[in-house]
């Protein structure tokens, strides 16, 4: 493992791709012929990464990402006052809960939306969906908690 030397840009992209080497495995790669961005983003170059960075060998991903999936409880997580938030155009999505798991458990689906586009502030010109989201409540939260939502979109 090389020596990093520190600097603020770049150390939020360490951070992800280290949570995605032990935790989440959900590695961004342009395979297909009809991919738009470089061939060389393929899944044997993203996990060869976890290798030369951190020294966690490609081998171990599997199990790593199967023991995060049973901890948190992979597409079924059981939790309690919490309110996933998605958007349509987001990859992360994949990643996310996306069905109602009763009353404890809840989700919106913002449909023209990407990246954490709830956690913005409201803007004059955001799109309907947008807005109509962002008064949705999570669960037994209250009136004044409009914006204490868990989001993964």
């Amino acid at each position: 493992m090389g020596t990093v030397q520190y600097n603020e840009e770049g150390v939020a992209e360490r951070q992800w791709t280290y949570q995605t080497c032990t935790e989440f495995g959900f590695y961004q790669t342009c395979e297909d012929a009809t991919c738009p961005f470089s061939g060389m983003l393929t899944l044997q170059a993203q996990t060869k990464l976890c290798a030369e960075v951190f020294g966690i060998s490609q081998h171990s991903l599997p199990a790593r990402i199967a023991f995060t999936n049973s901890y948190y409880g992979g597409d079924d997580p059981h939790t309690r006052r919490v309110l996933y938030v998605n958007g349509g155009v987001d990859p992360w999505k994949e990643l996310s809960v996306v069905q109602d798991s009763g009353e404890e458990a809840r989700t919106v689906f913002i449909k023209e939306t990407a990246h954490c586009a709830d956690m913005s502030g409201e803007r004059a010109m955001e799109r309907r969906s947008l807005r109509k989201a962002r008064q949705v409540r999570a669960p037994d939260s209250g009136a004044d908690s409009r914006h204490k939502v868990f989001s993964m979109a």
